[in-house]
């Protein structure tokens, strides 16, 4: 009998995604051995990361496939790449016989509904894993309903996508957070990346400009640090801002990159594995899922409102609740984090309420394990029930 074929695809150019599915296609295979996992990815450093964590799960029996795009395409990619992710749409419709060939493809991005949607693979099962947590307002979220099956990382983003319409009961799991599992696993310690024990902050500006704080407020907050050396700053941005820096006005003058309580990182992994997260004491930022990972362990927070919005009543800046929000860099940031420390202990409740609402985090099982038998169960049956 023939075993069902289930890929696992990774489609970007950086590895940020990898974490939020990977374990789960090892652990199918491992928990489920009836069927044929292959973890599919279109960069040499996504099937890099994927093996790296793959090494987690010993007895793992998923292959791995490199997937490319038309020959003359990466001869046009350095220029177009400046502006759009074109090599997404490349790889699907240069390698559809792959495609057409699985029973299930589970990706954590929403890119893959396009091979039902423009390639009429209308019998490949999708399922989709997310890769983030936060509250940010994604348009592309409206697509979670052409999906099969969604795994959610907590009751939060389950509840928000059920009122909206785009899940449906027994075609979504909440399973927790695998990308949490390994990165714990991965990097046991925090690293230190200064010598001095002065605080340090990471700030984290998203790169979509509609919401996020780098054109309005990011030299400001360089400008800061820069001028007080009683803080250590991590200047580690949403990896794609640079990646597109022409789009987004992403540059930085060479006297930030001097200063030796600055440390500044626009391309490495550490922007996505948490290696700078756990190393930081004071988060700062907009819009990003980031946020939530970093209070997995609750610290002080302060948000940037660059766009002078009113938030308090609106759920996609639910995280500006768990730290104080400035409008004004030069006027506010040094007193806002000055008293960081001071006022975590009235924001520490609510930063934990929030964590319990957005992140499965059952001790009696790991988000990968629930996630692969979710998956498994509902290949089985065709919907999704809640084991008793």
């Amino acid at each position: 009998m023939t075993r069902m074929r289930v890929g696992f695809l990774f489609n970007h150019y950086a590895t940020h995604q990898v974490p939020h599915a990977a374990p789960y296609a090892f652990e199918l295979s491992r928990r489920h051995p009836g069927l044929d996992v292959v973890i599919a990815a279109s960069s040499e450093a996504e099937l890099e990361s994927a093996t790296a964590i793959g090494k987690l799960y010993p007895g793992h029996g998923c292959r791995f496939k490199l997937l490319r795009p038309a020959w003359w395409y990466p001869l046009i990619d350095p220029v177009v790449s400046k502006f759009a992710f074109m090599r997404k749409d490349r790889i699907l419709k240069d390698n559809l016989d792959f495609f057409a060939g699985l029973d299930v493809l589970a990706a954590p991005d929403l890119h893959c509904r396009r091979l039902r949607t423009k390639h009429k693979l209308k019998n490949l099962k999708l399922i989709h894993t997310r890769h983030g947590a936060g509250d940010r307002k994604v348009a592309s979220d409206t697509s979670l309903a052409l999906f099969d099956f969604v795994l959610l990382p907590g009751r939060k983003c389950a509840g928000r996508f059920s009122a909206l319409g785009y899940l449906h009961p027994g075609h979504y799991a909440i399973s927790g957070w695998s990308k949490l599992e390994v990165m714990r696993a991965l990097n046991p310690k925090p690293r230190r990346f200064f010598d001095n024990d002065n605080p340090v902050v990471i700030y984290n500006p998203h790169f979509d400009q509609r919401v996020g704080s780098w054109a309005r407020m990011g030299r400001s907050v360089l400008d800061f640090f820069l001028a007080n050396p009683s803080y250590n700053l991590i200047f580690a941005p949403h990896l794609v801002l640079f990646k597109r820096a022409w789009r987004h006005r992403a540059s930085l003058a060479r006297k930030y990159r001097r200063a030796s309580n600055i440390l500044i990182d626009t391309q490495s992994d550490a922007l996505a594995d948490m290696t700078y997260l756990f190393a930081a004491d004071i988060y700062l930022g907009d819009v990003s899922s980031q946020a939530y990972e970093f209070l997995i362990e609750p610290r002080p927070c302060v948000f940037l409102n660059a766009h002078g919005v009113s938030w308090e009543s609106d759920p996609h800046y639910t995280h500006w609740r768990f730290g104080p929000v400035i409008g004004d860099v030069p006027h506010e940031l040094g007193p806002a984090l000055a008293e960081a420390f001071n006022s975590h202990p009235r924001f520490k409740p609510i930063q934990e309420s929030g964590i319990a609402e957005t992140f499965n985090l059952q001790p009696d099982s790991t988000a990968a394990e629930r996630g692969a038998d979710a998956i498994a169960r509902f290949l089985s049956t065709g919907v999704y029930d809640e084991p008793s």
